[in-house]
């Protein structure tokens, strides 16, 4: 599965943790196999493309920071509910947990 492209994740860290060996070898790389850090619940239909215009620290925390990602943020329908009413997306019950 990938998410965002090692170019894309170079964008920021030109500048941010550029000295990291994490991230030079990130700059060598052609394509990230992510790894999953988050489990949702089996019912809850989520895409990474939707979400586009948020910004990974919004559910992830600090992530420009980080080396590697871990489980740093709890996930609650509450929280994304909110989410979705301060940035005026939907809200109904099939928004996130449409049949697939």
């Amino acid at each position: 599965m990938s998410i965002l492209s090692p170019a894309g994740c170079m964008g920021c860290h030109k500048t941010i943790a550029a000295d990291s060996p994490a991230i030079k070898q990130l700059a060598r790389t052609k394509k990230i196999e992510w790894e999953k850090v988050y489990e949702l619940p089996y019912f809850v239909w989520f895409s990474h493309r939707k979400h586009a215009k948020t910004a990974c620290q919004t559910c992830h925390g600090p992530v420009e920071t980080r080396d590697v990602l871990e489980v740093e943020v709890q996930h609650s329908m509450r929280d994304c509910r909110a989410c979705h009413v301060k940035t005026g997306a939907r809200n109904e019950c099939g928004t996130c947990h449409e049949a697939r």
